[in-house]
């Protein structure tokens, strides 16, 4: 069985990375992955550098991006 993969979007970086978001179905479950991609002459794939999460931890995930969203407006 494959995986169906939905791009959400991304975030360009330096050097040929980007940070991708990514809606990863596989056997009826649903994960979220948010990881950095490289392009190069040898390689254009995902690297190691990222993060893969069910779903269900969503509503979690999204309260600490909140979380750290607030610190950040303190500090700026």
């Amino acid at each position: 069985m494959a995986n169906k993969n939905i791009s959400v979007g991304s975030i360009p970086k330096k050097d040929g990375l980007e940070i991708r978001a990514t809606l990863t179905e596989y056997r009826n479950e649903f994960y979220i992955d948010i990881r950095e991609f490289m392009k190069s002459e040898d390689y254009e794939g995902p690297t190691k550098k990222g993060i893969r999460f069910h779903s269900e931890n969503w509503d979690d995930f999204f309260k600490l991006i909140k979380k750290l969203d607030q610190e950040i407006k303190k500090r700026a």
